[in-house]
């Protein structure tokens, strides 16, 4: 006789990740509402040095969420990135089949592959869901660990970001079951601040110390090696001499470079037309899109980018490096922004002149596409993933 109760069984899932940011924070409360499954979140940390988020978000979860005690976070010298150690008693777990599938998700090394070989040795199921693509995967070593563990012995299955990184994967493993989810935000909260402010703009312009008239280009980060900041300085100079109107560079964030970024502003006298803004809080930070013209990612290395998304739920053409990993699935060349080539300095300065003249057309653009890519869409894959 066949044992329903067995076959109706939700199986148990792990999340796997390195910390819990709002972002995913919000995916998972929406994961919580689909009944297939039953899930649990487990982190490395609750946040990383040079990530500022208040964690009063976490008050906000529908899920179970853990934050392992028994795991270090290590930075890597010279580098803004962490790498973690320990991790025995979820290492343990797996041994013990107490989860059917886990899902590896977000920089876990070295604590996230040693959970997947004893996961697998366990006939656990393992999942992937991978970030990067050829651009931030630019090392021999990185290409040679991609090659590795991009691999069936190791994981059942793969889930992508995005088309770039679901090229890198099947480069290294073509036979490999690889799902693409696009990665999303709360758009409704993002859309419904920016119907509250859009209203407001100029008041707000103006508390900032802004002129009315003045054409804004926004940055929305943090202030370290891999955003490639400096080339916005450049590039302000350059504007300098081609903008027949006022312009002001506005970057809100913070770390390790604001104080070189400031002294380099005043070297280039360049204080008239960027201005520093400190890390700010949801509400504020949506002020700072409602008056923008244009967002900006001139990023280096950045596996998504999910700024783009927020900035688009504020109807703003976008402008971002060939080095952003939700370039080709977010910004459309010439249709709601533009995609420069990293190295081309003059390249950036005149894709910014050209979405001037076609900014409130792209904006509109933007905020159409981003609706498609929601919490729905990747809720969907993941429990497709999960029960089949």
């Amino acid at each position: 006789m066949i044992n329903t109760k067995l076959m109706n069984k939700k199986k148990k899932i792990l999340f796997f990740t390195n910390i819990i940011s709002p972002y995913i924070n919000d995916l998972f409360n929406h994961l919580s509402t689909f009944g297939e499954i039953d899930f649990t979140v487990k982190a490395c940390a609750y946040n990383e040095p040079d990530r500022k988020w208040d964690l009063d978000f976490l008050k906000t979860s529908n899920y179970n969420y853990e934050i392992i005690k028994d795991v270090h976070m290590l930075k890597q010298p010279g580098k803004n990135r962490f790498i973690y150690i320990g991790g025995f008693s979820v290492i343990l777990e797996a041994l013990r089949n107490k989860y059917d599938i886990i899902i590896f998700k977000g920089g876990t090394r070295f604590v996230g592959p040693t959970l997947a070989f004893a996961a697998k040795f366990s006939k656990v199921e393992t999942v992937l869901w991978e970030q990067n693509s050829f651009h931030t995967t630019n090392t021999f070593v990185k290409k040679l660990f991609k090659k590795i563990y991009i691999n069936d012995k190791i994981f059942d299955k793969f889930i992508a970001y995005g088309t770039q990184v679901k090229e890198l994967i099947l480069n290294f493993n073509p036979k490999a079951n690889t799902f693409t989810a696009l990665s999303p935000i709360n758009n409704e909260k993002y859309r419904n601040n920016y119907i509250k402010f859009r209203k407001k703009r100029n008041f707000i312009k103006k508390k900032l110390g802004l002129k009315e008239e003045e054409k804004i280009i926004l940055y929305v980060g943090r202030f370290v090696n891999e955003k490639n900041l400096f080339s916005l300085l450049t590039t302000a100079e350059k504007l300098k001499t081609l903008c027949n109107f006022p312009f002001k560079f506005l970057l809100a964030g913070g770390g390790d470079l604001e104080k070189q970024l400031a002294e380099r502003i005043s070297e280039m006298n360049l204080n008239n037309h960027i201005k520093l803004i400190p890390f700010q809080k949801f509400n504020r930070l949506s002020m700072l899109y409602t008056i923008a013209d244009i967002f900006v990612l001139p990023s280096s290395f950045e596996p998504w980018g999910l700024v783009v998304n927020e900035a688009m739920n504020f109807n703003l053409p976008i402008i971002v490096s060939d080095r952003v990993g939700c370039a080709n699935s977010l910004v459309r060349d010439g249709y709601n922004g533009y995609v420069y080539n990293l190295s081309n300095n003059d390249e950036l300065a005149q894709k910014i002149l050209k979405t001037f003249d076609n900014a409130e057309e792209f904006g509109n653009r933007s905020a159409k596409i981003i609706k498609n890519v929601n919490f729905k869409q990747i809720c969907e894959t993941l429990v497709y993933v999960m029960t089949h």
